[in-house]
């Protein structure tokens, strides 16, 4: 279980974790549209139903890692400025 006692520690181990490579966003980055519906016809339907299917896979899983979170009790961060607090 992940054991943080402070902000410092959060941004610590955030900042290990590998940025996720997603075949959606590969293939939105690799065929961008160069006319109206131009890059659809390039990519078989088999590549886009695996990307689909990995994209959902993964908003769910971090819909799964969002409910986890919340049972976190608060950081307290007393060294942390929020001018708009008393608004």
């Amino acid at each position: 279980m992940l054991q943080v006692t402070d902000a410092d520690g959060l941004v610590g181990c955030l900042s290990h974790v590998p940025p996720v490579e997603l075949l959606a966003v590969h293939l939105l980055n690799e065929r961008r549209l160069t006319s109206a519906g131009g890059w659809f016809p390039a990519v078989p339907p088999e590549c886009v139903a695996d990307a689909t299917q990995e994209l959902i896979a993964y908003t769910k899983a971090c819909a799964v890692l969002l409910d986890k979170l919340t049972s976190f009790s608060p950081i307290v961060l007393p060294t942390l400025e929020i001018p708009e607090w008393p608004l």
